[in-house]
């Protein structure tokens, strides 16, 4: 006999939008006994552990994309993974976009009120013993990082909480990362970037306006994809990262393959072309997409590198490939 219910949640108490009045929402809707709390790694590890010893079959994780990317990473190798519900309460949320209705208490109110069968099936990437849904080698990792440096410089002032989400990206990337990428650009500077096709047949993408991509190459496996200056190597299998920012277009239209978008576009660009690059449909001559099952990349110097939001250090090289396995998110739209 199963645990009653069936369902438990996972929150992050460090998460963006969990504040007391949040938690007093949730233990409304579902029993304290079923929801687990955790402060930092540790306890988060705890939780997870006492989670899957109770074999629930449906698991909520209450926070950010790095909350349900620790829970995937937990259980990856089971040979029964419980269905995860995505509560949008971090800073990014990148896979709440693709299942939620954007109100993460109504959703779970909605599931424990007509509990649904429906899920969406998310292929992942691996990358260095990771299991991720998108990933990126450059300037997204340096904005990533210049976002939490921005926002350590104002912990405890009254400006903390206004830029702890969107606005906080902009202001880091004016402040902070376009200054760096312009230094480099009046030094000269130059990263040169490798692409090989280490897995089955690779596609090259072009943008087709409104409705999508159009395969227009194929590459066989040793291949390469590219070869020249690159400031960005993005990856994944979910379209967003986050604030519905369509970074990756063409993941999700082939589950067997994710995609990888290569850019040399400077950052003033993609600024100027902000709305283009929010919705997915940027195109430039600068810009390379492809749809992939293993690559490998090679720098001629060091980068900084993000898995799910998480930042990973900095990379010369680096393998990504699609996992073994898929997970089912429930869905609430």
């Amino acid at each position: 006999m199963g645990i009653e219910p069936d369902y438990a949640v996972l929150m992050n108490s460090n998460a963006r939008r969990v504040s007391d009045d949040v938690r007093d929402e949730i233990s409304e809707l579902i029993d304290p006994a079923h929801v687990f709390m955790s402060d930092n790694e540790r306890e988060a590890a705890v939780a997870i552990e006492r989670i899957l010893d109770l074999g629930y079959g449906t698991v909520f994780t209450a926070g950010g994309d790095g909350t349900v990317h620790k829970f995937i990473n937990s259980v990856k190798d089971l040979d029964d993974i419980p269905r995860i519900g995505v509560l949008g309460l971090g800073t990014g949320n990148a896979l709440a976009e693709i299942v939620s209705s954007g109100d993460p208490i109504s959703d779970l109110g909605n599931y424990i009120a007509n509990r649904s069968a429906d899920t969406y099936s998310l292929p992942l990437c691996e990358c260095e013993g990771t299991t991720f849904a998108f990933g990126g080698v450059g300037i997204d990792a340096h904005i990533l990082n210049d976002f939490f440096r921005f926002n350590q410089r104002l912990e405890g002032t009254p400006a903390s909480k206004v830029f702890r989400n969107v606005g906080g990206y902009i202001a880091a990337t004016l402040s902070m990362t376009i200054p760096r990428m312009l230094g480099h650009w009046i030094q000269g500077k130059k990263i040169e970037c490798k692409v090989t096709n280490v897995g089955g047949p690779a596609h090259a993408i072009k943008n087709s306006g409104r409705h999508g991509g159009t395969v227009v190459a194929e590459y066989a496996p040793g291949a390469t994809l590219y070869e020249g200056p690159a400031n960005t190597a993005v990856f994944g299998t979910c379209p967003f990262y986050g604030y519905r920012m369509k970074m990756l277009p063409y993941a999700g239209i082939d589950p067997t393959r994710f995609h990888l978008r290569i850019s040399n576009v400077p950052t003033v660009k993609l600024v100027a072309n902000a709305r283009s690059l929010w919705n997915g449909t940027i195109a430039d001559p600068q810009l390379w997409d492809f749809q992939v099952d293993a690559v490998k990349l090679e720098f001629s110097e060091p980068m900084p590198l993000q898995l799910a939001g998480e930042a990973g250090g900095s990379r010369t090289e680096l393998t990504v490939q699609m996992g073994n396995q898929a997970i089912d998110l429930v869905r609430f739209i």
